[in-house]
């Protein structure tokens, strides 16, 4: 096992049956505006026949792709047992048949045909390198690639405004005892990532074009997207 599988392993255990309500309340509601957003550029695709969304957690984003895309087939993974079994519970509330999830690392796909590939949360965890070149060759040419994740805001203001909400936020975490450990990890995770910089030298290396960066809501996050030539 890779030692940061280990580690996502231990922040995110028992968290699966809060998250949706968490990451919605931490995030003041951006999660789902970023995500909207990465659907919207899923959607210059024309015709996608298979979808991987890896890192699915609960299915937030898997959900919206399958309703977006309903002759498409999502395969969507997760490093979690528990967070695909909180997905696959959402099944019965859902009138959707188009989706299958597994449990595995988004490191260790490397078979299978896509024209899409998402991901939510997830960079700031693996190794790009290894990533980024597998989904070049699993991506079919002309797919499109989106990334998202959290960042630390380069501003000053906009820094300072971070840390503050930080200082206000870890105690609230610290409350809910399933993300005490989160509580502890995350901030330092986001602070020492330089996620965007090595995804957009990785996907230079491995036949992607049309790579874009956009940062979102006060510089706390990035949505990464990119085509295989």
């Amino acid at each position: 096992m890779e030692p940061h599988h280990a580690f996502v392993r231990k922040i995110f255990s028992c968290t699966a049956p809060s998250y949706d309500h968490v990451v919605a309340l931490t995030t003041l509601g951006q999660d789902i505006s970023w995500k909207r957003k990465m659907i919207a550029i899923t959607q210059t695709h024309e015709c996608p026949r298979s979808i991987l969304d890896m890192a699915c957690g609960t299915g937030i984003l898997t959900y919206l792709l399958a309703m977006t895309f309903p002759k498409s087939h999502i395969t969507a993974i997760d490093l979690q047992e528990e967070y695909i079994q909180q997905a696959e519970e959402k099944k019965s509330n859902l009138d959707i048949d188009n989706v299958s999830f597994h449990v595995m690392s988004a490191e260790s796909v490397c078979e299978g045909e896509y024209d899409i590939i998402t991901a939510s949360y997830l960079p700031k965890y693996v190794n790009i390198e290894v990533l980024i070149s597998n989904c070049a060759h699993i991506l079919n040419v002309g797919g499109i690639l989106i990334f998202h994740d959290f960042i630390y805001p380069e501003n000053v203001l906009f820094r300072m405004l971070y840390n503050g909400y930080w200082i206000l936020l870890k105690p609230l975490l610290w409350s809910h005892k399933s993300w005490r450990e989160m509580s502890r990890e995350l901030r330092s995770y986001i602070v020492q990532t330089h996620w965007v910089n090595d995804m957009h030298h990785a996907l230079q290396s491995n036949q992607f074009e049309d790579i874009a960066v956009d940062i979102q809501t006060l510089q706390t996050a990035a949505i990464v997207s990119a085509r295989r030539k």
